[in-house]
């Protein structure tokens, strides 16, 4: 008798707390999904600019680079002209 007054209402409960599991909600899911698709955008809109930003900096890099060749070169032809004198 005493089992039966624990058992039957532990197997009630259980089975209670089985069927109470939240329902997925579609608005819900929409909602995160919508999220994640503009997460995603600003991240490669991000990516975009840091690759223009890139290839600016290996432009100016390029471009020092060879303003210093110039200057060297320069430089050179006057230590060979004054070592002429």
């Amino acid at each position: 008798m005493f089992k039966n007054l624990v058992i039957l209402p532990v197997v009630a409960i259980v089975i209670a707390l089985a069927g109470c599991e939240a329902p997925k909600d579609a608005a819900l899911e929409a909602a995160q999904d919508a999220a994640i698709a503009d997460i995603r955008s600003q991240l490669e809109t991000k990516d975009a600019e840091q690759d223009k930003a890139v290839s600016r900096v290996e432009a100016m890099t390029e471009q020092n680079r060879s303003a210093l060749r110039a200057l060297n070169d320069k430089i050179d032809r006057m230590f060979r002209t004054i070592s002429r004198k």
